[in-house]
């Protein structure tokens, strides 16, 4: 119970939420015998604070002992007037079958927008969905 009232206090307003597609994705070898990584280049658009933007990111993943994969990766939000939120972050998933899964984790922002700075003072967590047909749903709050 103690566990709850603590998440619920820990999650904070919800920043985002966008929707796009996987418009790419390849399988990297860095080197021969090395680990195979699994990269996407996402699409998506959403509304952060209101801002209407666009969000490109590339993200690398490469599989857990245990199961899932832990990805990684660096993305740029644009809004309608140009301004620019750099973005990093990771996370782990669990596959389910083929490329969709569902991946959790934490990001962090940069970015010299007056409208969107409050992005460089917070934690950002979020939850993506990836369907069968390359769907890609975002959902991202500002950890307390």
């Amino acid at each position: 119970m103690l566990w709850t009232v603590l998440a619920i206090y820990m999650i904070g307003e919800m920043v985002w939420e966008l929707t796009g597609k996987i418009v790419g994705q390849r399988l990297v070898k860095w080197h021969y015998g090395g680990e195979v990584k699994l990269e996407r280049t996402i699409e998506a658009k959403g509304k952060v604070f209101g801002e209407e933007v666009t969000f490109l990111a590339t993200t690398w993943s490469k599989e857990r002992p245990q199961g899932g994969m832990f990805t990684k990766g660096h993305g740029i939000m644009m809004t309608k007037k140009g301004e620019k939120v750099m973005l990093q972050g990771a996370g782990i998933s669990t596959s389910k079958v083929g490329p969709v899964g569902s991946l959790r984790g934490s990001r962090y922002a940069q970015t010299r927008a007056p409208s969107l700075s409050r992005l460089n003072n917070v934690v950002l967590v979020f939850e993506i969905e990836i369907g069968a047909d390359g769907s890609y749903k975002d959902k991202t709050w500002e950890w307390k």
